[in-house]
């Protein structure tokens, strides 16, 4: 189905029957590897670019004059493309949150988690710039699975990551900012 949004035509995901499903009779033969990497892509593709159409800031949409209406049903839209992504990549139902679309999955906490500790490895860390967003996202995930959060430290596995990375220079970051030389070595 399409509808028009503030003049730009999208399309609107009301349900997955568009995606392959899985075998109807427990006997049928799964297809080829090769033919099967080429019919995985095609509903990843198709999912992934209803998302970059519906993609639009929220300054976009203010200077368009959208209604609060027009903004939930766009952010309905925006949720039902995630699903459709997730579920294409190989989500289970059970690993989606129904309300963003988000994967919550252990390997999206995992590529959460990894992406934190590679920024702080490389760049260090503050207060001032990294703690309000670090906190954000930790609580995205202790609100959907507290249980991956249990014991893990990701400023400290950062912090770890970042001294390893830069004492066997000899030197400290290149950030004059970072709170991990800052207490060291004095302020530069």
């Amino acid at each position: 189905m399409q509808r028009t949004l503030a003049g730009r035509q999208t399309d609107v995901l009301f349900d997955l029957s568009d995606y392959p499903q899985a075998p109807a009779r427990p006997g049928e033969a799964a297809p080829l590897p090769e033919q099967q990497q080429q019919d995985d892509r095609k509903p990843r593709y198709e999912a992934a670019s209803r998302i970059k159409r519906l993609a639009m800031s929220h300054h976009e949409q203010q200077a368009m004059g959208w209604t609060p209406e027009q903004v939930a049903d766009h952010r309905t839209s925006m949720a039902d493309a995630r699903i459709a992504l997730c579920i294409a990549i190989g989500n289970t139902v059970n690993d989606i949150d129904p309300a963003s679309g988000y994967s919550t999955s252990r390997t999206s906490y995992d590529n959460a988690r990894n992406s934190w500790i590679r920024l702080i490895k490389s760049h260090g860390f503050s207060a001032m710039y990294e703690q309000a967003p670090l906190t954000q996202a930790r609580a995205f995930w202790a609100e959907r699975r507290p249980q991956y959060l249990a014991g893990d430290d990701w400023l400290a596995a950062g912090l770890v990551a970042h001294r390893a990375y830069w004492l066997p220079l000899g030197r400290p970051c290149n950030r004059p900012t970072c709170d991990e030389h800052a207490t060291t070595e004095g302020v530069r």
